[in-house]
């Protein structure tokens, strides 16, 4: 009996001493392990480097603005997840629209709108209403309250609602080309549309690296130049109204008559558009919207310009507007080709440039939209802008 006793107290013993050192070695596992995700949910990072939980299924979403965020979503094939979407987000027959995702998602006007619009913040008791699994919101690091809480920390705290915030990006420089390509990323893995933001990827590297090895080989000495006016920003504006920085001119080696004024969404000088006397000059259809003053249609027509020789060569075209609501990415691509076809035809013989235009459209948005977008711009885009 005693024998009996020793080996049960050496058995205890052994248990005992295990079960502390597996309690001990998972108390350690668990203090430097970092947090596990559930099969319900899982954790992500944003662009703002905040680590946001968010279910593992995401199929309502919120943007607490407009323009980019639901472009971007559109460009995900998620634009059905939005549970509504800003008033300025629906078609207006009316009035027409430029951007290719409103064209696309007739849809918005069915759901509700948030009531919100450009300036105008979100109203988070309606979203608490409409109870989205997330919210999406557009930047990185934003301004931060006195207790060090961005306004998405903010937002996330009065509603309970995962806040993730996204980086605008562009194609502008290869910095912005890098953090817009981390954001579709960012959504592909939050949205579970991984392959659609690496197809999309690869087809804008794919399309960039075509335009750019067309004329690449143009010595400067030359290349075309070209002036574009009428670009919009912040509304429509004027024939005066254009960038330093073109990014379809830098593209497609085009000589832009207003490179090195530092201007970049401004308005260049007229006497510094008649001394640079452009090979071409292409104005932005988007000018059409101007309600105070001129429009660029009708200013290029004024007898100022007369002795350019792009106006006596008739060699004045319109493009699309691609500036409404931020930059759209598809439409600046559209543009490019566009532009390619005019200043070096020979270059770009294998180009329709209305038929690439709904290649791009259809790759980004879903549909081939480019003929109720030039609709819009009253027939002008893609043809000679009438200078009588």
């Amino acid at each position: 009996m005693r024998e009996l006793k020793v080996i049960i107290h050496s058995a205890l013993s052994l248990i005992l001493v295990a079960v502390f050192l597996t309690s001990a070695g998972c108390m350690s596992a668990a203090s430097h392990a970092p947090p596990q995700e559930s099969a319900s949910q899982r954790t992500i990072t944003d662009s703002s480097g905040r680590m946001v939980t968010i279910p593992t299924e995401v199929t309502k979403t919120i943007c607490a603005s407009g323009g980019t965020c639901v472009r971007y979503l559109t460009y995900m094939n998620s634009a059905r997840t939005l549970v509504a979407v800003e008033h300025g987000e629906r078609l207006n027959l009316t009035t027409g629209d430029s951007r290719a995702y409103v064209w696309a998602n007739p849809g918005f006007a069915l759901i509700p709108s948030t009531g919100s619009s450009r300036g105008v913040s979100i109203n988070l008791e309606q979203v608490i209403t409409l109870n989205p699994e997330i919210i999406l919101t557009m930047g990185t690091i934003t301004n931060q309250s006195a207790d060090g809480l961005s306004s998405a920390d903010t937002m996330q705290a009065k509603t309970g609602i995962p806040v993730i915030t996204l980086a605008s990006g562009s194609f502008q420089d290869e910095t912005s080309k890098t953090e817009l390509y981390a954001s579709w990323r960012l959504m592909g893995r939050i949205l579970n549309k991984e392959d659609r933001a690496e197809k999309l990827i690869a087809y804008c590297d794919a399309t960039i690296a075509d335009l750019e090895k067309r004329t690449r080989d143009i010595p400067e000495s030359q290349q075309r130049s070209a002036y574009i006016g009428g670009l919009s920003h912040g509304g429509a504006h004027g024939f005066m109204s254009t960038q330093s920085e073109y990014m379809p001119f830098i593209w497609n080696h085009v000589r832009n008559a207003a490179a090195g004024s530092g201007i970049q969404n401004a308005d260049f000088s007229k006497e510094g558009l008649l001394y640079a006397d452009p090979d071409v000059i292409f104005i932005d259809a988007g000018t059409l919207g101007v309600t105070t003053g001129i429009g660029g249609f009708e200013e290029i027509k004024s007898p100022v310009y007369a002795d350019m020789k792009a106006v006596k060569s008739g060699n004045v075209y319109a493009t699309l507007p691609y500036t409404g609501r931020s930059t759209n990415l598809e439409t600046q691509l559209v543009d490019a080709y566009y532009i390619g076809k005019i200043m070096y035809p020979d270059r770009f013989s294998d180009i329709d440039p209305k038929v690439k235009a709904d290649e791009i459209y259809t790759m980004f948005v879903g549909v081939p939209v480019f003929e109720k977008l030039n609709a819009n711009c009253d027939n002008l885009a893609f043809g000679r802008v009438p200078l009588k």
